[in-house]
């Protein structure tokens, strides 16, 4: 049966049947994602279908999993997994044969579908906002065949301007009821929004009124909710539960603004001037119309605005989760050391084993030590505490170059880190590598010390590959400054890289390495912390000549 276990470099589950239907492989991604598997049965009655593109009469009694394994053909389909937390996830199942071994893989598409709803939102907002903009045509239009009302039309224009200006709901109906109040020579003029039963002024050329509810006749409320009527009348009071009486000869005018059948409040106006209502008509029924573009407009913007400050947000949770792809990658690093260090701590820690043992041997041989003996005894203590101080050491760089709690940006000797981190990758630097270090006395360079320890590893891993490739060669370590920035070259004369792949070599998931030694983060997540440290990182390579990587960082953190 061929091998499977190169699936497990994969990120998508994965699993595999043999021609009886029978589970026969699971990759790693697919027991950590669906990691309460317990049977095949009790998991595939976990998925429902989605979207099939197979026909089948019996979709009804089967799950896409019966379906899959039924099926004699290459085979996908979208369904949807219910987690034990009743989440629901989104999958692209597809398979196909190897030989007769039939592979599944389970693509999560959640996201996308997410991605997908929140562009529908967006495209039913951008329609909101073209009906809007639709009825400010409507609304320039009529302006154009209202020139005999000329000051009425500046008026209208004036408030026009406003709406141009500003986005502002506040500013606008400031400007038109302050329009209003002069072309009618109004005494008061405000505007309402209803509430309940009785609607709240909520805009005033008297601050003192904002927050008065007024109440109507049951005959005014009727017309002002279900019609778009001007109402024209005279009355005793302002409104139905007003206390003071009204002078005689006032006019109150009502002007609805409507969106459609949403009322989105009223204007209401009292003039002690002669009030037509078919002279203005017209110019009402055309202020009210922009009125209601203005306000709808307004709320579109501020909508769109959220959604600006919830792309926001998302940006900067991908920032943070791009850190966290730092450290994550400098752990896979330090997992790929992991075998030398262990390798170089074995060794002592043999030695101390069997010196003991021999110690041991001596000492419940003979009761009396002679004087050879106790030099022996003494030997082996020395030879002990040497090989105690290289496990001491070793484990001492290891934790300072881990030291994930130095976060911050501090302090460090840059040609102590380099240093730091040839001694942690001693194991890859023994098969015909020499290194050569030409260091120049440095400043302090203020910076994040693990995230340029974990560049200063990429490079160096990268040039031993290069090295051991052609079967040994030299790595050079040049430090030097000026005023600004300190700079580390770090030379090999390994194989190089070649010309037409250069330019993607800082490129996330790019690698020309085999799988199972490379990610492709290396050198992209190198560059993203140098950028993160206001710096550069350039290179020039020559195949089979060898490649020559610059970084530059800044002595002291730029802003």
């Amino acid at each position: 049966m061929m091998n499977l276990d190169f699936f497990n470099n994969y990120t998508e589950p994965v699993c595999a049947f043999n021609e009886s239907n029978q589970l026969i492989f699971r990759n790693s991604s697919f027991n950590y994602i669906f990691s309460d598997f317990k049977s095949f049965d009790k998991f595939k009655k976990r998925f429902n279908f989605n979207l099939c593109l197979l026909s089948s009469e019996n979709l009804k009694n089967l799950t896409p999993l019966d379906i899959m394994l039924k099926s004699k053909e290459n085979f996908h389909t979208i369904c949807t997994y219910q987690k034990l937390n009743e989440e629901y996830i989104y999958y692209y199942i597809y398979t196909f044969k190897i030989d007769d071994v039939k592979i599944v893989s389970f693509k999560d598409i959640t996201n996308e579908n997410a991605l997908n709803s929140y562009k529908n939102r967006y495209s039913e907002l951008n329609k909101k906002y073209n009906e809007a903009a639709d009825e400010t045509k409507k609304f320039l239009k009529m302006q154009e065949h209202a020139n005999s009302q000329v000051l009425k039309m500046a008026a209208i224009n004036r408030i026009s301007l406003v709406i141009r200006e500003t986005n502002k709901i506040e500013k606008i109906l400031s400007s038109a009821l302050e329009e209003i109040n002069n072309l009618f020579g109004s005494y008061k003029t405000y505007f309402s929004v209803r509430e309940k039963d009785s609607f709240k002024i909520k805009y005033s050329l008297n601050s003192s009124e904002v927050g008065i509810l007024t109440e109507y006749e049951d005959n005014i409320s009727q017309r002002i909710v279900k019609t778009k009527d001007i109402i024209v009348s005279s009355c005793l009071k302002e409104y139905y539960n007003a206390e003071d009486i009204l002078p005689k000869g006032v006019t109150r005018v009502i002007i609805p603004v409507h969106n459609k059948n949403k009322l989105l409040g009223i204007i209401v106006t009292f003039t002690k001037h002669k009030f037509n209502l078919e002279d203005n008509l017209e110019i009402l029924q055309s202020l009210s119309v922009q009125l209601a573009s203005s306000i709808i407009q307004s709320e579109l913007i501020q909508q769109l605005d959220n959604k600006n400050k919830k792309l926001e947000k998302t940006l900067n949770e991908l920032k943070e989760t791009q850190l966290q792809l730092i450290n994550t990658e400098k752990m896979a690093s330090v997992g790929q050391l992991v075998s030398g260090v262990a390798h170089e701590i074995n060794t002592p820690l043999a030695s101390i084993k069997s010196n003991n043992s021999i110690i041991e041997k001596i000492i419940s041989s003979q009761n009396n030590l002679n004087e050879e003996k106790t030099s022996l005894i003494k030997e082996l203590n020395s030879i002990n505490t040497e090989a105690s101080k290289r496990i001491y050491d070793i484990v001492k760089s290891l934790k300072r170059f881990v030291r994930l709690d130095e976060a911050e940006f501090q302090q460090a000797d840059i040609n102590s880190e380099l240093d730091l981190t040839l001694k942690l990758m001693a194991h890859e630097l023994k098969n015909n590598i020499n290194v050569v270090k030409d260091y120049s006395k440095l400043p302090v360079v203020t910076c994040s010390v693990n995230m340029l320890n974990q560049v200063f590893m990429n490079l160096l891993v990268n040039a031993c590959h290069a090295l051991q490739e052609k079967g040994g060669g030299t790595i050079t370590i040049t430090t030097s400054y000026n005023d600004k920035n300190v700079y580390i070259k770090i030379k090999d004369d390994g194989i190089g890289i070649k010309s037409d792949i250069q330019s993607k070599i800082f490129n996330a998931s790019f690698t020309t390495k085999k799988i199972g030694i490379g990610t492709g983060l290396g050198l992209a997540i190198s560059k993203k912390i140098i950028d993160l440290h206001k710096g550069t990182i350039t290179f020039t390579s020559k195949e089979n000549v060898g490649s020559e990587f610059t970084v530059c960082v800044p002595i002291k953190p730029l802003h």
